[in-house]
């Protein structure tokens, strides 16, 4: 019965993560490309939290991606890309990336940085009235809206980040995680992990 219950209260607290396995002359191919999307722990209240589009704007904008580009005898790279809601816009090194190789942990560094900015357009909604009403016995509440056009601005941050460490490397991890955007400290994040044969 503890066994069970360690089971599950550690699957609860499971990171968000995408990998594949790939064999390493794939390494810096399309082969070598994974993508998902910023979300929060399970054992956040409600559970996992995964970012959104408004409207009927289609998910993959922003949607994040990495691809294991480099290993070599000095140093093991990845081509992140990250895009988020402009409100929650954090340049790549403040997710502060780490690496985990073979188990062992490292940061990562972050060689260059492109910043792209796209706006999709959509129909929400506007209050333009509310109305309400109290009296010793009921309560009334109104509210009219009208259609309107908005903006979702889609920041989209490119950069190479590296750590120090490669040679005969067989597994590797990135994770980011965003600094400020949490749900009760259940922080936003994503983990790349890549199976090298």
């Amino acid at each position: 019965m503890r066994l069970a219950l360690g089971l599950v209260l550690c699957a609860a607290c499971a990171a968000h993560s995408v990998s594949t396995s790939l064999r390493r002359d794939q390494v810096g191919s399309k082969y070598a490309r994974i993508s998902g999307y910023l979300a929060t722990r399970g054992a956040a209240p409600g559970g996992s939290h995964m970012e959104k589009t408004p409207g009927a704007i289609r998910h993959d904008a922003i949607l994040d991606e990495a691809t294991l580009a480099k290993i070599d005898a000095q140093e093991t790279c990845v081509d992140l890309v990250l895009r988020t809601d402009s409100a929650h816009d954090e340049p790549l090194d403040q997710y502060k990336p780490t690496f985990e190789i073979n188990g062992t942990e490292t940061r990562g560094v972050i060689e260059n940085e492109v910043v792209s900015v796209y706006d999709y357009q959509f129909t929400g909604m506007r209050q333009v009235a509310s109305i309400e009403g109290v009296s010793a016995t009921q309560y009334i509440g109104m509210s009219i809206t009208q259609p309107e056009e908005k903006v979702f601005r889609v920041i989209e941050r490119r950069g190479l980040v590296c750590a120090g460490r490669g040679g005969n490397v067989r597994q590797v991890k990135l994770d980011v995680t965003h600094p400020s955007w949490d749900v009760a400290d259940y922080n936003y994040h994503l983990d790349f992990v890549w199976k090298v044969d």
